[in-house]
């Protein structure tokens, strides 16, 4: 008959070999997914204008100002309940980064929905609207989340 210890012992081991399992993972967040009106060439392009600015286009920061909107609270709460399931036994590494990864992106868009500063009336007479990150929607779809294996190029 095992002991007290033992079946304790034996709850430690498996809930290390969870943590092991997290540890060897990271969720990547950004415009990652494919969009008809976009090659991953332009997307690359619409993400760093926008991110960071150029000569004639004001920075609109939608991931760093996703990071700095909710890393310290929104993200790092869904991360502490992830890992909570996954000890528990209740969410696989792989489910609790997905988890994870989809806040952030619901996050990323909502940047993208509300970042400033405002059009050029030019810009408004010509899109018709004043959502400056948006125009044909391939951004916004784009913005996805991956898993990977931690340490992968």
């Amino acid at each position: 008959m095992s002991s007290g210890a033992d079946a304790v012992l034996k709850r430690l081991a498996m809930q290390k070999r969870r943590l092991k399992q997290l540890n060897g993972m990271e969720v990547s967040v950004g415009a990652i997914k494919s969009v008809p009106e976009h090659t991953p060439e332009e997307l690359q392009k619409i993400v760093r204008y926008n991110e960071y600015g150029t000569n004639k286009i004001p920075a609109r920061s939608f991931l760093r100002g996703a990071v700095y909107r909710n890393s310290n609270h929104g993200w790092r709460f869904v991360s502490r309940e992830a890992v909570k399931a996954v000890v528990a036994g209740k969410l696989t590494g792989d489910a609790a980064y997905k988890m994870v990864g989809d806040r952030m992106v619901k996050d990323v868009r909502h940047q993208i929905d509300i970042v400033g500063p405002a059009n050029a009336p030019s810009t408004i007479k010509k899109k018709g609207r004043n959502q400056p990150l948006v125009d044909t929607g391939g951004l916004y779809r784009s913005i996805d989340k991956e898993v990977l294996k931690r340490g992968r190029d």
